[in-house]
């Protein structure tokens, strides 16, 4: 008996979440290769930018856990690296429960007062859980990491290099003509990060062209941004206790 319980741990704790390694973690794998594509762009472009960290990660359920809050908070942790930078906790996980109609935004204490409980519940109803009930659970996830990093990126006064700045709406109504024209520019966006991936290319368009605003979070030329590269995002961060979600 003594043997079992060295081996598995404490009696009644339930199993640890799944270790996060990237940026998109689905293990679930419900999420579309182009959405991926673009929310490791944004999430990577983000990161050095400013030095904060969101991560994504689709699960089947939360079981044996009950409370899908509980549940972001063990995963948040990550086994020891947890998700942002040790001592400035500038962290953010967006955990989808497929089966449990759940997701839920944690978030990371320096990024409280960018992400409130109110920001993370409405991103949470309004831009995420509508394309969740379709099925479309990519383009969900996609619309509300652009909504998080938008706003983390404007309050952190940073521009983003490489993304295309109309590529990302501020929280389009679902179903308007704005979140049509975003939607076009995303899917430009990873046609282009697709292109070079396969060509090698770092920018689109030449020194001459490409996309660039220098206005607002988001600049410069798209590239690869690191797809599928090394991820510096878990340094021992902590989350604050306070986020939001939903259920659909």
């Amino acid at each position: 008996m003594f043997l079992s319980v060295l081996l598995t741990g404490t009696p009644g704790r339930a199993q640890a979440p799944p270790e996060l390694t990237v940026p998109v973690n689905d293990f679930a794998d419900v999420i579309d290769a182009s959405s991926e594509t673009a929310m490791d762009a944004l999430i990577r472009s983000l990161q050095r930018a400013s030095g904060d960290v969101v991560v994504v990660a689709a699960v089947e359920t939360i079981a044996p856990y009950a409370d899908i809050r509980e549940y972001a908070v063990e995963m948040f942790e990550n086994r020891g690296r947890g998700i942002g930078q040790r001592g400035r906790d500038n962290g953010l996980l967006v955990v989808l429960a497929v089966r449990d109609r759940q997701v839920w935004i944690e978030v990371g204490y320096d990024l409280e007062e960018f992400i409130p409980d109110g920001f993370a519940g409405e991103t949470s109803r309004q831009q995420m859980a509508p394309a969740f009930r379709r099925g479309d659970y990519g383009a969900g996830l996609l619309a509300g990491v652009t909504r998080i990093i938008t706003r983390i990126a404007e309050r952190r006064n940073v521009v983003l290099q490489d993304v295309p700045r109309d590529a990302i709406s501020s929280a389009p109504e679902v179903g308007s003509a704005e979140a049509l024209i975003a939607a076009l520019f995303v899917l430009l966006l990873v046609l282009n990060a697709l292109a070079a991936r396969v060509h090698g290319r770092r920018r689109w368009g030449g020194p001459a062209g490409g996309w660039h605003s220098g206005v607002g979070p988001f600049g410069g030329g798209f590239g690869r941004g690191g797809f599928g590269g090394g991820f510096g995002g878990f340094g021992g961060g902590r989350s604050g206790g306070g986020g939001g979600g939903a259920r659909w």
